[in-house]
């Protein structure tokens, strides 16, 4: 048995340095990031195609894109497709529609854990209105019951796989061999049926990333129910058990990368991950392992209370490794500490919390009070039993908690979006969402809930802009609730680079106005759609810089665009009061527009430049003068 302790610390150092190469980057769910058309997108013709992109790779066998008219009827087809060189981003072509309001209902399934998003937007051909975003149901609908309990099935296998080895190998020496060999066997026996359970869940069309890991943890299993059933005389003891380890060890690999932290695609989660879970395993698995094999077997208090003495000095050690890891866990999931009891993930984590707490005054109890009788040649082997007895009960609670954790979506999921904070004022959470930190048109959204319930009855829902580096005034934009607590606002008020202030209100009946203030960074970052224009051009010194951008950001040919234009000196003050007109040189022909300026509605420096309609689409080279004082070139992109 001297050999042991080194070929177990061989195996997880290979298991972990395996796990950290294997992981790929990706995101909890595969949630919305932007599509075209574009959200409220307004179009001049019908799409051929409908793409909606994701924060990561979805499956397109489980998933689903609908194009809806107003009354609800499918005008596309049911196939979708990735689309080749964006991993990321789903297609479904799309009928010759006829002008008016559509919706896209959209059911994106993760590629890495199977789990599903869903959500819609809508679109408009001509001049009609937007049409209504019908209730569709959370964003990440509740895991199915088949899903919870093939997860907690598979924990309790690799629990009771792996903890039951290590017990064997490190704290008892053995006697039992027919009750080691059915403790394994019940252990390999969950891992199978674990994996079945979830495949029903899933169905066999699951993402094939997902089922290669629900297969290799069922070929743990079986591997470790044939090592426990190999004779004695042709297998030492120690050899066997090692083999049954090292399968618990690769079962709960094969959990750990179908779990939040492979989802997250951090190496160093990964592998805290792992660790956590070879913890849990290592007490839990333990703690039945003593009730089914030490407590019967050994008669001799002070043996027993020897064998007490060596599993709760382990079992202490897990503790501060599970406290660590969760703890770090916890830290990089939970937006605010009211997480822990406003949010569904946050309910299951406290009551896990409360459980390990508990289970740690019984372990308590096992090194203080039944060990120490027991080491004296007292009789204690009662409360012992009753007392492990408890934790088993426990720690089957505990794993039930760990399959919620594992299914449900965490508050600091990646939503795919720039910005994205929370704040919590009055009871009331917001979470303000922003796609992009260009300067620009850009579109505003505020997640607002009360406990576990969207709040749904306000009255009023207004984003309140001002900029921190410059007087750029004070602008308003009103929100309207396009699904159950989300409220949306579109606009151009951030089109200046700097440190904006986002004061988001609530009006709600018989309450007072609840106010949250969000700053919101507008960056130069590579890629931005807003171009800086430098008048006179380098290598003279700027006299003035021109923030321009389209709106929409991707215009059509034969549709109305707005070239926005923000005027700012050299200290990046605000220019008021000059003419600006815009010549056009591209595919087809358009006539010089001469700008207009409304500071009293868009605020100081700011320009508008209405293109009825470019003829053609493709690149559009857009002079834009300031009197005589110089001229910029602003390239544009028209799509056909």
């Amino acid at each position: 048995m001297t050999r042991a302790p080194l070929r177990a610390v061989a195996v997880a150092a290979c298991a972990v340095a395996f796990l950290v190469l294997a992981s790929g980057v990706a995101l909890g769910h595969a949630n919305y990031v932007k599509s075209n058309p574009a959200s409220d997108a307004r179009l001049a013709k019908a799409p051929s195609e409908v793409r909606i992109s994701f924060s990561e790779t979805p499956d397109p066998a489980g998933s689903d894109i609908a194009v809806l008219d107003t009354q609800g009827t499918r005008k596309n087809g049911t196939t979708v497709a990735s689309v080749t060189d964006e991993p990321n981003t789903l297609r479904t072509a799309v009928p010759n529609l006829p002008d008016g309001g559509y919706v896209v209902s959209w059911k994106a399934r993760s590629a890495v854990d199977g789990h599903e998003t869903q959500g819609a937007f809508a679109f408009v051909i001509g001049t009609g209105p937007l049409p209504s975003i019908p209730d569709i149901g959370p964003s990440s609908p509740p895991p199915a019951p088949l899903e919870l309990a093939g997860r907690m099935l598979a924990f309790a296998g690799v629990a009771i796989t792996l903890g039951a080895a290590f017990f064997v190998l490190f704290i008892w020496g053995g006697g039992e061999r027919r009750r080691e060999r059915w403790l394994i066997t019940a252990g390999g026996g969950l891992l199978i049926l674990g994996t079945l359970v979830l495949l029903a869940a899933y169905g066999l069309s699951a993402p094939p990333r997902l089922l290669l890991f629900l297969l290799l943890r069922a070929a743990a299993g079986v591997v470790a129910i044939g090592a426990a059933w190999l004779p004695d005389a042709r297998v030492p003891a120690d050899a066997r058990r090692e083999v049954i380890a090292f399968a618990g060890l690769a079962a709960g690999l094969w959990v750990t990368l179908v779990s939040h932290a492979a989802a997250i695609g951090e190496p160093l989660g990964i592998a805290a991950d792992f660790i956590h879970v070879v913890a849990v395993s290592i007490w839990s698995g333990g703690v039945l392992a003593l009730l089914v094999l030490a407590i019967p077997a050994q008669r001799e208090p002070r043996v027993l209370g020897a064998t007490v003495w060596r599993f709760s000095v382990t079992a202490l050690v897990c503790v501060a490794v599970i406290v660590t890891t969760g703890t770090l866990q916890a830290l990089g999931r939970l937006v605010l500490w009211e997480d822990l009891y406003e949010t569904p993930y946050g309910i299951a984590l406290l009551a896990k919390i409360v459980m390990l707490l508990a289970l740690v005054s019984l372990g308590s109890l096992n090194l203080l009070v039944w060990g120490p009788r027991l080491r004296d040649g007292i009789a204690a082997r009662g409360g012992l039993l009753r007392g492990v007895a408890i934790e088993t009960v426990l720690f089957a609670c505990v794993l039930g908690a760990a399959a919620f954790l594992t299914a449900l979506p965490y508050p600091a999921q990646n939503n795919g979006v720039a910005y994205d904070q929370t704040q919590r004022v009055d009871g009331i959470r917001m979470e303000l969402l922003v796609p992009t930190t260009n300067p620009g048109r850009n579109r505003y959204v505020v997640r607002v809930t009360q406990g576990l319930q969207p709040v749904t009855n306000a009255e009023q829902v207004s984003f309140r802009f001002t900029m921190v580096e410059h007087d750029m005034g004070v602008q308003d934009l009103i929100a309207t609730e396009r699904a159950p607590g989300e409220y949306v606002a579109e606009g151009s008020p951030t089109a200046m680079f700097g440190t904006w202030k986002v004061q988001t209100i609530v009006r709600l009946p018989g309450r007072l106005d609840i106010s949250a203030l969000f700053t919101v960074p507008i960056a130069n970052n590579s890629g931005q759609i807003a171009q800086v224009l430098p008048i006179p051009a380098p290598p003279a010194a700027a006299l003035y810089n021109m923030i321009v951008f389209s709106d929409p950001a991707q215009p059509q040919a034969n549709a109305p665009v707005t070239i926005n234009v923000v005027l700012v000196d050299a200290k990046g003050d605000p220019v008021q009061g000059k003419k600006v007109n815009a010549t056009f040189d591209g595919p087809g022909t358009q006539a010089p527009i001469a700008a207009t300026e409304d500071p009293a509605n868009t605020g100081p420096g700011r320009y508008k430049v209405g293109v009825p309609a470019l003829p053609a689409g493709g690149t559009w080279k857009i002079t834009l003068a300031v009197g005589n004082e110089g001229s910029g070139v602003y390239t544009l992109e028209v799509a056909r």
